[in-house]
């Protein structure tokens, strides 16, 4: 089996955590999202992951550290990795395209700004599987349409008449990828209308249409991470469903601390006379103190003091002494209102 992972977006939404660091390199908890996804795939797999391979944009910002660390996320899973480039972005079936070369055999294709809790599970007989989530309003989506064998026949992008409440969230299973390649290939060499672009459904649907059969898989929890407020959603879900003490590791304790679970603390932090959690997780090497923290993502090497906040992210290398409830600070930035008292 193998997973492709289309990941050459720049994650604006996201800013300012991803002006340096690519969104799916972003740490929830205790590893990046898209080691998240992967493991939430792969442990509900009944098959091997043979090799994962990622589509990144270009070599500025998806550089040779980012390469080195996807490396290493496919190797904890014993599969090989390769890597393939999306200069432009032109829809999700040119990103599929651009690994034109690997495209063959039972695959997976998932995005990367996608992360799922529930059953992974292929159907021998099938064709291909979409994943779905039932949504209340499914006129925000890209849903599927069932005929009475539950087959899916139709994929509609946010309908404005009621069709389905089963949104697609972004993970596909093809039984062998080469016919979405075969697919693609006639649809890129289309002349598009102005703000069209090539798109992965294009191909899902001629093989609809040629009688291949796809059936949906609904999971139980599908979380987003597109924006600041939803990685903080997405990441109490995790905490919720992964961590039953409070803490992963221990951690210097000064004075009065106080941990509600759920709880993630890193390596080498130093908690003094403050107040965590729930739902706050803790990179390594980050000293708090005097603080008051709920709801609230931590990265890497932060210095936080005289705080207190709620559903907040303070990003790596930070430093936060100020006064705000909610607060959104990038890496390597400060805000530090008690500096002149």
């Amino acid at each position: 089996m193998k997973i492709f992972i289309p990941m050459a977006g720049k994650g604006t939404r996201l800013r300012p955590f991803t002006l340096t660091c690519p969104k799916p390199l972003l740490q929830i908890i205790d590893k990046p999202i898209v080691e998240h996804l992967i493991d939430q795939i792969s442990s509900r797999l009944a098959t091997q992951i043979d090799e994962i391979i990622y589509i990144l944009g270009d070599e500025a910002y998806f550089n040779s550290d980012v390469v080195t660390s996807l490396t290493l996320i496919a190797k904890k899973y014993n599969a090989k990795s390769k890597v393939y480039r999306q200069l432009h972005q032109l829809g999700t079936g040119h990103a599929i395209m651009c690994a034109e070369e690997s495209l063959d055999g039972p695959s997976i294709v998932a995005y990367a700004d996608t992360m799922i809790q529930g059953q992974i599970l292929i159907e021998p007989d099938v064709d291909g599987i979409i994943w779905v989530k039932k949504v209340k309003n499914p006129s925000s989506y890209g849903v599927v349409r069932l005929d009475e064998k539950q087959n899916i026949i139709d994929l509609i992008e946010k309908p404005q008449d009621y069709i389905s409440d089963l949104a697609v969230v972004g993970i596909y299973y093809f039984k062998d990828i080469s016919i979405i390649r075969d697919k693609l290939k006639i649809h890129l060499n289309e002349r598009l209308s102005p703000g069209k672009e090539y798109l992965l459904n294009h191909a899902i649907e001629k093989m609809i249409e040629n009688n291949k059969v796809f059936k949906t898989q609904e999971i139980e929890t599908w979380m987003d991470c597109g924006t600041p407020r939803l990685l903080i959603e997405s990441a109490k879900k995790i905490m919720n469903s992964q961590i039953s003490s409070a803490t992963n590791n221990s951690y210097a304790k000064t004075g009065n601390v106080k941990i509600t679970p759920p709880v993630f603390i890193g390596k080498n932090v130093k908690i003094k006379d403050s107040e965590i959690g729930p739902f706050v997780s803790i990179g390594d090497n980050t000293d708090i103190s005097n603080s008051n923290i709920e709801s609230t993502l931590i990265f890497k090497s932060v210095k936080v003091s005289n705080a207190d906040i709620r559903n907040s992210i303070l990003g790596e290398n930070s430093l936060y002494d100020g006064s705000n409830r909610q607060i959104f600070l990038g890496d390597y930035s400060q805000i530090n209102d008690n500096e002149a008292n």
